[in-house]
């Protein structure tokens, strides 16, 4: 009876371990959502990377749903605040690469919640869909697509196009119609 329950134990480890290690290979491979955004004449494109659960989770806590805000009510977190706050974007310019750090003083500044607060309500709504789209949108769409598979759940699903989804999005379409 030992045995069994060591072999059963053992494999719910492997089977354990093999989630894990598939987790980490789709966020490893989940690239950052380019959105094209203009400054005056000027023509950026602003790179989104994806941030892991726990971190996304974290950020989130910090800037919890307002009351009675219709698009809060619809995640559990304040959208505006979670994008404006959003760790790691960078601007690219051409060939040109803006990690948006600064040096002030004895710290280094992140300067993408100045960006973002000098954008028009335009683009600063296309970069709330891509946040919305890579944390609540496209997990569904994944889970969803996994229930409704009727291959070998080891198979990979492929990547959803959230780029694509947030080009749909931003050109007026909706993603639920």
């Amino acid at each position: 009876m030992s045995e069994r329950i060591k072999a059963l134990i053992a494999k719910q480890r492997k089977f354990a371990e093999e989630l894990l290690a598939e987790a980490k290979a789709y966020y490893d491979e989940t690239g950052p959502v380019e959105v094209e955004t203009v400054f005056g004449d000027t023509v950026a494109t602003v790179l989104l990377p994806f941030v892991e659960p726990k971190e996304f989770e974290e950020l989130t806590e910090r800037h919890p749903a307002r009351p009675g805000n219709p698009t809060d009510a619809r995640v559990w977190f304040n959208l505006h605040a979670v994008t404006r706050a959003y760790p790691g974007i960078s601007l690219r310019f051409g060939d040109e690469t803006d990690d948006l750090r600064r040096i002030r003083g004895d710290e280094i500044a992140y300067l993408w919640p100045e960006v973002f607060d000098a954008m028009p309500p335009e683009d600063q709504e296309n970069f709330r869909v891509a946040v919305w789209a890579m944390h609540v949108w496209e997990p569904q769409k994944r889970k969803a697509a996994k229930k409704e598979r009727e291959s070998d759940p080891a198979e990979e699903v492929d990547q959803l196009p959230v780029k694509d989804l947030v080009d749909f999005i931003v050109e007026g379409g909706n993603p639920n119609g």
